[in-house]
């Protein structure tokens, strides 16, 4: 019988052409995985920045609404109401607190920012505990009361009110506020004397003048929104914010309720007149890469009308 015997090759490794086949494809894959992983990448960086910008436009409008609703705010004093202004005008740092009527702004030309300046006090009064024997006596307080050496107050008892800086150096531990004249406190009082006699129905308030603007942080060289206390200098609140426009809403009839919105600066406009502000706030992205065009950032704008509460029923 014959016996027919079959070779079988074993295979011993890849053509040349296989390999290359190999490779393309696999170059291929690596290609939609790269893409994929650049589209995601690319898709969290807008998330990312839109993120923020919604964070930073909500911190920054919320902000300069608590404080703008409270501009022109004097405790119980009303507008009629005289306060006298015992303050040193020639003293270093002068803040005439009653000269703009609590509402004051700049109008910024072409693609400048505007800024807003408020004065008033702050809401939390403190009680007298004492009545004066005399109108140069110290004024002795509740107990708690948040103050410090250089602060400037206003007393009032809903007739009458005056403005004084603190003069003695521990007013929180000692619940007494003296208001002499000289010593280490700029501007300091011209005199030591107030307009009346306050008693135990008066309240002290802390006077404030605070300015909101835009400005440019130093470090990262990105705008930011500012704020300056008392001619103090200017302290970063919010990062991001490209402009701040503001119109005031200004009363030109009770009966009618009649009014406009114009710029600060606007002729014939009287601030003291102004019963709301409208508010519109630019941010923008820190990343460049986000948008298509441009400078290649986000940017989102966020608005709001802010009535004044002490100038309003």
């Amino acid at each position: 019988m014959k016996t027919t015997h079959t070779l079988h090759f074993r295979q011993a490794g890849l053509t040349l052409i296989e390999i290359l086949v190999s490779m393309v494809i696999s170059l291929i894959l690596m290609a939609g995985v790269l893409q994929i992983f650049q589209a995601n990448k690319q898709s969290f960086l807008v998330q990312e920045s839109l993120a923020r910008i919604q964070e930073n436009g909500r911190t920054a409008m919320r902000i300069l609404a608590d404080d703008l609703r409270m501009a022109d705010f004097w405790g119980c004093r009303s507008q009629s109401i005289s306060v006298t202004d015992n303050l040193n005008p020639g003293g270093t740092g002068y803040i005439d607190y009653l000269a703009n009527g609590g509402i004051s702004g700049t109008n910024g030309a072409g693609t400048t920012p505007d800024s807003i300046t408020i004065e008033g006090a702050r809401s939390d009064g403190i009680t007298v505990t004492t009545a004066m024997p005399t109108t140069s006596a110290a004024l002795l307080l509740t107990s708690g009361a948040d103050l410090e050496q250089g602060d400037i107050l206003l007393v009032t008892d809903c007739t009458q009110g005056d403005l004084v800086q603190i003069t003695n150096a521990n007013p929180a531990t000692s619940d007494t506020v003296t208001h002499n004249t000289g010593g280490a406190v700029s501007p300091g009082n011209s005199t030591s004397s107030l307009s009346r006699i306050y008693d135990t129905e008066a309240m002290v308030f802390q006077a404030r003048q605070t300015t909101y603007s835009i400005g440019t942080d130093a470090a990262s060289g990105e705008p930011a929104l500012f704020r300056a206390e008392n001619g103090n200098a200017a302290v970063e609140l919010v990062e991001g914010i490209q402009d701040m426009q503001i119109q005031y809403g200004e009363l030109l009839n009770a009966v009618s309720g009649a009014m406009r919105y114009v710029d600060a600066g606007t002729a014939g406009l009287n601030m003291n007149q102004v019963q709301t502000i409208r508010l519109t706030l630019t941010v923008r992205s820190e990343a460049t890469t986000v948008a298509i065009g441009g400078d290649g950032r986000l940017r989102r704008t966020f608005s709001n009308t802010i009535s004044v509460r002490n100038r309003n029923p």
